[in-house]
């Protein structure tokens, strides 16, 4: 396992260029959670897991953009492959577009399974 932090925050100097990136993936990761980008009806979606958590959702294919509840499967953000089967999410969940630095708040990412029994209803 390797640290993403490797210095307190009292240190003097300038940063060590792995903090630098991991402290520019934290600020993009807050700045695209306050801001999401909406979700048009087309690609992946971020959804609500839990109360801080978002996992990356694709809709199925030939799912209509404007359907209440939306049909999709979660993944993995960064190989791609289902973690569950199909769900039926409501669109209140939705927090908007997925996009890379949503990553971090992933279940999959922190190395944790997917709550057994995912609810997404409203």
């Amino acid at each position: 396992m390797t640290a993403r932090f490797r210095r307190c925050g009292h240190g003097s100097g300038p940063l060590h260029p792995g903090d630098q990136k991991a402290v520019a993936e934290f600020t993009a990761m807050l700045a695209a959670r306050r801001r999401p980008a909406p979700w048009t009806g087309r690609g992946d979606v971020a959804v609500r897991i839990g109360e801080r958590g978002l996992e990356r959702g694709r809709p199925l294919p030939e799912q209509q953009p404007g359907t209440d509840p939306l049909a999709l499967v979660l993944i993995h953000p960064d190989t791609e492959t289902a973690l569950t089967g199909t769900l039926h999410c409501a669109r209140t969940r939705i927090h908007g577009a997925w996009t890379g630095p949503y990553r971090l708040l992933t279940h999959a990412l922190a190395g944790r399974d997917l709550p057994p029994e995912i609810d997404l209803s409203p």
